[in-house]
Parts: structure tokens; C-alpha cells; sequence
């Protein structure tokens, strides 16, 4: 079997660079996908389009129009972020005839290693206050959510969404030696988001620091250039297949 090649972007070893690159790693959350469709529904595939079983957001409809299954070589279906006959699916669209142009907006059983937890995400995040009064502390108290789908959306919509009010609770997740690599990275995100770039870059460079470089290295897949160890190699979110 050939060996599969992704498209890869490359950056500077240093904070500042750092950011830029998970700002656009970690932008596809199962809330900005929420926020950014007019239509979020569960249903199974069935042919050409996705039979409609709830509809989280947007008008109620009977079916959404999919794109075709991917093939392989040999003309069978390819293992990729669509959704397949037959399978359950979360899916995000413009209208519903309409994906949206970008990583996961359709969320199958078979690429996806917890649908469920997806789609509880997402249940979670369109039934969000829209006062700030109220949203803001929703938000952080989600940052701490068992569900990663829902602690991510928490923790890029306050900083995606300008809440600069949830400062100190982002400080105190990034910083915290009790939280994980990856809820912490995503809170430094939202720092930087929130222009707070001083205190993004030092909890970033925190993380690492009790993760291990090389660990957190792995954790994002990402590599030292070969010509220069100060340049690094990663997958490149804007044009790799899938987030």
C-alpha cells in the first residue's frame, strides 16, 4: 500500500507562530460549525441524501442533499470524513442544500470516534443564552465539560466571540496543572484571540513545558524540518481532507 500524503504547512519555533498555527488548528469546533450553519441535523444516509431525523438547527426538513461517497482505486468507498449508506451523521449546512465549505461538515459514525458526543456538543451549544449576561458564564462553566466536543466549543467561543469579560477564568484554565494539553492549549488560543498575547504565549509556553516539547509535538503532529529544527512542519488545516 502507497503511502497516503497530506497537505502540510510550515512555521517558526516560537509562541507567536505557535498560536497563529492552532488558531487555525482548533477553529472548526462543533460550536463554530453550529454558529456558522443555517441548518444542524441528525439523520442517516440514505442514497443521495441524508434522512432527517432531528433537526437541532434551522427549519424542519425531510431530507438534506449529500455529496457523493469518495471512492477508491478499486472503486470502493474510500475511508473519509463523508458519511456513507446506511450510516448516522451529524450534519452542518448553509441551507440544506448547501454544506458547509469546511472540515467536518458532515460528522459520520465511521470516521468520527465519538458521533454522540458530537452531536450532544451541538445540542449543547444552539441551545446557548444569547444574552451575554448569561452566555458568557455558560461558557465557562463548559470549558470543564467531560465532552471534549463541548469543552472546546466553550472554550474558542469565548474567545471566537470577543468575551473578554472570561479572561481570568481562560488564565486559569491554561495555567492550571490539573488540566489536560488540549483544553489548556484552547484556552491560551482564546487569550490570543482576545489580544491577550503576552499571557497567551507564557501559558502555551507553560503547557509544553509539563507536557513535554516532544509530546506536545505528537499531540498536534507536528514535526521538526529535516533542513532546520527551527522551522516545523505540520498538517495544514486550511487543505487537509479533514480537521
Amino acid at each position: 500500500m502507497g503511502s497516503v500524503l497530506l497537505p502540510v504547512t510550515v512555521f517558526a519555533d516560537e509562541p507567536t507562530a505557535w498560536l497563529d498555527y492552532l488558531v487555525r488548528r482548533t477553529r472548526h469546533t462543533v460550536g463554530a460549525r453550529c454558529a456558522a450553519a443555517d441548518l444542524v441535523v441528525v439523520g442517516r444516509r440514505a442514497g443521495d441524501v441524508l434522512e432527517v431525523g432531528t433537526v437541532l438547527k434551522g427549519e424542519p426538513v425531510g431530507t438534506v442533499d449529500l455529496p457523493p461517497v469518495p471512492r477508491d482505486f478499486d472503486g470502493s468507498e474510500a475511508m473519509s470524513p463523508s458519511v456513507h449508506d446506511g450510516e448516522r451523521a451529524l450534519v452542518f449546512a448553509v441551507d440544506r442544500r448547501d454544506l458547509l465549505d469546511r472540515p467536518g461538515a458532515t460528522v459520520g459514525e465511521l470516521t468520527t470516534d465519538d458521533l454522540d458526543g458530537q452531536i450532544e456538543a451541538a445540542t449543547w451549544f444552539v441551545g446557548l443564552p444569547q444574552d451575554v449576561e448569561t452566555r458568557v458564564p455558560a461558557l465557562v462553566d463548559a470549558a470543564a465539560d467531560d465532552n471534549p466536543a463541548t469543552a472546546s466549543s466553550a472554550l474558542r467561543a469565548l474567545g471566537d466571540e470577543g468575551h473578554t469579560s472570561a479572561t481570568t477564568d481562560l488564565m486559569g484554565v491554561a495555567i492550571a496543572s490539573d488540566v489536560a494539553a488540549v483544553p489548556a492549549t484552547l484556552a491560551a488560543v482564546a487569550l490570543w484571540l482576545l489580544d491577550e498575547k503576552a499571557r497567551a504565549a507564557a501559558a502555551l509556553a507553560g503547557t509544553v513545558d509539563r507536557l513535554g516539547r516532544d509530546r506536545f509535538l505528537d499531540l498536534w503532529g507536528v514535526q521538526e524540518s529535516d533542513d532546520d529544527p527551527a522551522t516545523l512542519v505540520a498538517p495544514d488545516p486550511d487543505l487537509r481532507p479533514y480537521a
